[in-house]
């Protein structure tokens, strides 16, 4: 008989755009992507925070005396101590949130129950 409409065949549907190791579940994606942006951005911070306490400490140790030159070296490293303590912050955060809702935020899972 003839057909107009090819039969379509079950398959699975993939996102090219997700790379290798991503789920594939209901909003699981999204939750992978979250996870490491934060975990990159923990990292940078980590970095970031040692670079700018060594500047501030090698602009204090050639400051020669000077106020000015040594106040913006106390000025860099205390910013420093703030920044890692906002990184500690946020995974204590984390931390603390996962303990009470027994979830792993870094590693998420999804039950699709549908």
């Amino acid at each position: 008989m003839f057909k107009l409409i090819p039969q379509a065949l079950a398959q699975e549907i993939t996102n090219p755009a997700l790379g290798a190791g991503v789920p594939t579940e209901s909003g699981a994606g999204l939750a992978f992507y979250i996870a490491n942006l934060w975990r990159t951005i923990v990292t940078l911070g980590g970095v970031a925070f040692l670079l700018y306490f060594v500047w501030g400490g090698f602009e204090w140790m050639i400051a020669g005396g000077d106020k000015t030159k040594i106040e913006s070296a106390q000025h860099k490293i205390s910013s420093a101590l703030i920044g890692l303590i906002v990184l500690i912050a946020s995974y204590a955060i984390t931390l603390f949130i996962q303990g009470v809702f027994k979830i792993n935020l870094l590693r998420p899972v999804f039950i699709n129950n549908i």
